[in-house]
């Protein structure tokens, strides 16, 4: 089973922006229009983040809980235990920038960006929203969003953690990461089967 890696702040976990707008440009780099490119770890200068969803009426700030696995736009963030818990993994597949919490500054979290990019996307098979023209970032025929996958499973191995060419903060997981993070404890990681509009997603 190949799941997408999802958050779930409707459910009850915090998704956090950028406080300033260089701070949002900083997580938004896969963004050719609101983000900056992505430096290398030795040059990343720590965004501080600030929760953006509440419960229940809006004009009442009540922060959500604050998961080992939470999100931005898209971007997932993950706690120290995370890291250390799983950190064989993130140092096969991926780089950890660290960012701020501003709720929570007396705990490390990262932002994950996968390194580890497979092309095993069956396009005749799986449904996307829209084609992605010749762009700095893809090529024609790629997608912008998948919506519905089916995956030449033969083809990622024992990688437990990957991502598409079409889209590199989009992140795919196997059934063995994610029987690691239930036997960690962690809590927030969202897994979305087949679907990006996974009515269920697991949710750990």
């Amino acid at each position: 089973m190949i799941y997408q890696w999802t958050s779930a702040p409707y459910l009850k976990y915090a998704e956090y922006g950028g406080k300033t707008e260089e701070d949002e440009a900083a997580i938004s780099w896969d963004s050719p229009i609101l983000g900056t490119p992505l430096p290398p770890l030795s040059q990343w200068k720590t965004p501080t983040l600030v929760q953006l969803q509440y419960i229940g009426d809006r004009r009442i700030r009540k922060p959500r809980i604050i998961a080992d696995a939470v999100s931005s736009a898209g971007i997932h963030l993950i706690s120290q235990k995370a890291a250390d818990a799983l950190h064989d993994i993130w140092d096969k597949h991926a780089t950890l920038y660290p960012v701020l919490l501003e709720d929570k500054p007396e705990e490390p979290y990262y932002m994950v960006v996968v390194h580890t990019v497979i092309d095993c996307l069956d396009r005749e098979k799986s449904i996307d929203s829209k084609a992605l023209e010749e762009t700095e970032r893809g090529q024609k025929g790629y997608f912008d969003m998948v919506t519905e996958w089916v995956m030449r499973e033969e083809e990622i191995g024992d990688n437990e953690l990957f991502v598409l060419p079409d889209k590199k903060t989009t992140i795919y997981t196997t059934e063995a990461f994610k029987q690691r993070v239930l036997q960690a404890g962690l809590t927030g990681f969202g897994f979305a089967k087949t679907r990006y509009f996974d009515d269920e997603p697991f949710i750990s």
